[in-house]
């Protein structure tokens, strides 16, 4: 009878431990489909600003600097678009919101001391002074969680 107890005490163990596994924890990456194509930025650097309240951060693939998301935010700000600075990088050209049509959507569901999440999505545009035009891309589907 004791063996019994014991087995049932055991599995009951296993099975909550499993159940409570890495699913609470969040992903620490950036996800967006840029001009329809899905890109995960995998390395966030979160940088805390001194002593102020707000927070720098810095989105790479792969530690690879050819692409590169940022934007500023400051802590316990929430809902919709209160990121500042938002920019897009690809190989040293800057997308951020240079136009009166550029639209951009920011949702910070969390964003604490030790968490951030948000969902995203919107164009940005670059200016080229060569030839005095605009260019832009389409931001969709984006969304970050991370802890630092």
């Amino acid at each position: 009878m004791n063996r019994v107890l014991f087995s049932l005490f055991l599995l009951s163990g296993l099975l909550l431990s499993s159940s409570c596994s890495d699913n609470d924890v969040p992903p620490e990456r950036l996800d967006v489909t840029v001009n329809g194509q899905k890109m995960i930025f995998n390395s966030i650097i979160v940088d805390r600003q001194g002593s102020t309240n707000e927070r720098s951060f810095t989105a790479v693939i792969n530690s690879n600097t050819s692409r590169i998301i940022t934007f500023n935010a400051n802590i316990n700000d929430e809902g919709a678009n209160v990121v500042k600075n938002f920019a897009y990088t690809i190989r040293g050209k800057i997308f951020k919101q240079a136009q009166d049509s550029d639209n951009l959507i920011v949702d910070i569901a969390i964003n604490t001391n030790a968490r951030f999440a948000m969902d995203f999505s919107g164009i940005l545009s670059s200016y080229d002074p060569e030839t005095d035009s605009y260019s832009s891309i389409q931001l969709t589907d984006g969304s970050m969680d991370v802890e630092y």
